[in-house]
């Protein structure tokens, strides 16, 4: 179902409490998008356009991009879907959603967020073919929508070179959205990419079994004539999704030390972002091993000593943080897993990971690894 917007009023009123879809403003610009998500986000069709949606100061609609749309199986089944509809599979491309859009009379290009480093990095790449097309569809009243892809704007898969590529155009009041023949002529006519298309659905079946095989790609989308849209991820890259996502978090990475799960977690990564992990990891290793040496040597010199007497000798000699440890190890148990225990304790929140991060030499970036979920 299509939903009119020509002013922000028209959709302030049917935003959801509390579900995570929020107005931000920004120099020229209001941005209505979605900062989480929960089973109750996206109850409306309209709710469902809360996906970077931008407005000029006055309220008035300034560029529209892709709706939220959904996986087969989150929100209709299979057997559900109206596969008589017209429709294209499309490639499902894993770049950034990026879109035009004029702030007064200056072109800028936009993701979700607004201008932010991955599309002002499209902006930069754009050639004079992108530019043209952005502005007459703009003026046109249409927002067109690109893909952008590069080996620096890495999500999961690697490509070898910097890419916009067009995969949709919304009119950008009615929310319509052109079909492909319309996108093959205005890519024919501007001369710029085109994402690739794969015909249709014969047999659904098929067509589930084949896109969730699919190696080295994401996946695909379904485009509906009437607007709506499907996707379909492939088992593999949904695998590596999860585990990048992961991976961006320290928190979840010294959780995976502390349980020795690390070696599962580095053949799912590209090679880059895994010798990062395998780095942050030793560096971690190695001073857990330090530790389990000075706990045992501690625990060795003091041995004969009654506990009242060890642990006075422990606040003077002995890291606090290291005492339980210690102790652990004088009631028996392994040194080695009790230090690790530190790090379990340390990854349930980010305060209590800053509480030990001298402790290991903890010396972890993941801002550039930060992506949308799927």
């Amino acid at each position: 179902m299509q939903v009119r917007i020509e002013h922000i009023d028209d959709v302030l009123p049917h935003i959801p409490q509390d579900v995570g879809i929020v107005v931000t403003e920004r120099p020229g610009l209001r941005i209505i998008d979605y900062v989480f998500t929960t089973e109750a986000t996206f109850p409306t069709p309209m709710a469902q356009e809360c996906r970077g949606l931008k407005f000029a100061p006055n309220g008035r609609i300034l560029a529209r991009p892709l709706h939220k749309f959904f996986n087969i199986g989150e929100r209709q089944s299979v057997s559900e879907i109206e596969w008589s509809i017209p429709h294209v599979v499309l490639d499902k491309l894993d770049g950034s959603m990026i879109h035009p859009c004029f702030l007064g009379d200056r072109l800028t290009f936009m993701t979700r967020l607004g201008e932010s480093r991955h599309a002002k990095a499209a902006l930069s790449h754009a050639d004079a073919a992108i530019l043209k097309l952005s502005r007459d569809l703009l003026t046109a009243g249409m927002t067109p929508v690109f893909e952008f892809t590069s080996p620096e704007n890495r999500v999961v898969l690697a490509y070898s070179e910097t890419k916009l590529t067009l995969i949709a155009v919304r009119e950008t009041i009615s929310g319509a959205y052109l079909g492909h023949t319309e996108l093959m002529d205005f890519a024919t006519r501007y001369g710029v990419p085109l994402v690739e298309q794969f015909g249709s659905v014969e047999d659904a079946v098929a067509f589930m079994a084949k896109g969730r095989g699919l190696t080295d790609v994401e996946g695909y989308v379904v485009a509906f004539e009437n607007g709506h849209r499907i996707k379909l991820k492939a088992d593999a890259y949904v695998l590596r999704h999860k585990a990048l996502a992961g991976v961006s978090k320290e928190r979840n990475l010294l959780e995976w030390i502390a349980k020795d799960a690390i070696d599962d977690v580095l053949p799912l990564l590209a090679d880059d972002i895994a010798e990062r992990v395998a780095t942050y990891r030793n560096q971690v290793f190695e001073a857990l091993e330090l530790h389990v040496a000075r706990v045992n040597d501690f625990a060795e010199q003091h041995e004969s000593l009654p506990r009242k007497e060890i642990a006075f000798a422990a606040r003077e000699k002995l890291d606090q943080r290291l005492h339980g440890a210690l102790f652990a190890m004088l009631d028996g148990k392994d040194c080695r897993k009790a230090v690790r225990r530190v790090l379990t304790w340390a990854s349930r929140s980010d305060a209590r990971m800053e509480s030990i991060r001298d402790l290991f030499d903890m010396a972890w970036d993941g801002i550039d690894l930060e992506i949308e979920p799927g």
